[in-house]
């Protein structure tokens, strides 16, 4: 006996589906991971560009809003490598997301560590929040929010079931 086939929405397009459950597993598509992460970084370049054209104008140098900047950044990138992955299940959208977060946070970091000037004329403001008193906590938030950011990209690009 046939059973009857349902439309499901994904980010590629509608499939044609059984009710029979899903498998739980799905894969890791790693090339929307790393065009996700190079979405990331190419969204990164224009919001820094438009930043400091408008602090020339509005306030002095080194505004510390301008680490939150990663964050747009990073939920474009979890969104982009999510859509890209063609993942049916936000869960699987959303660990997309946290793959770019990871692709994107070790160069980062590294750069941090072994070139920090790099990092400092990319954001200004950054190496000074750091230098203050608590600037690891503050640092730490905020690679915690750039996960929340790009899973919740991750997870808005995933179909509404």
């Amino acid at each position: 006996m046939s059973q009857p086939l349902r439309r499901m929405p994904t980010t590629r397009g509608t499939l044609l589906m059984t009710d029979e459950p899903a498998p739980r597993l799905e894969r890791a598509a790693w090339g929307a991971i790393l065009a996700g992460g190079l979405v990331g970084v190419a969204l990164m370049v224009p919001l820094v560009l438009i930043w400091r054209g408008m602090e020339a104008r509005l306030a002095e140098h080194g505004d510390p809003a301008l680490a939150l900047l990663p964050l747009l950044a990073l939920a474009g990138g979890g969104w982009s490598a999510a859509s890209l992955s063609g993942a049916v299940r936000r869960r699987a959208a959303a660990l997309h997301g946290v793959g770019v977060w990871a692709l994107l946070l070790v160069p980062v970091t590294g750069l941090a560590i072994f070139a920090p000037e790099v990092l400092e004329r990319a954001v200004p403001g950054l190496a000074e929040m750091a230098r203050a008193a608590n600037g690891e906590l503050v640092l730490g938030v905020l690679a915690l929010a750039g996960l929340f950011a790009a899973m919740l990209g991750g997870r808005l690009a995933a179909p509404r079931l």
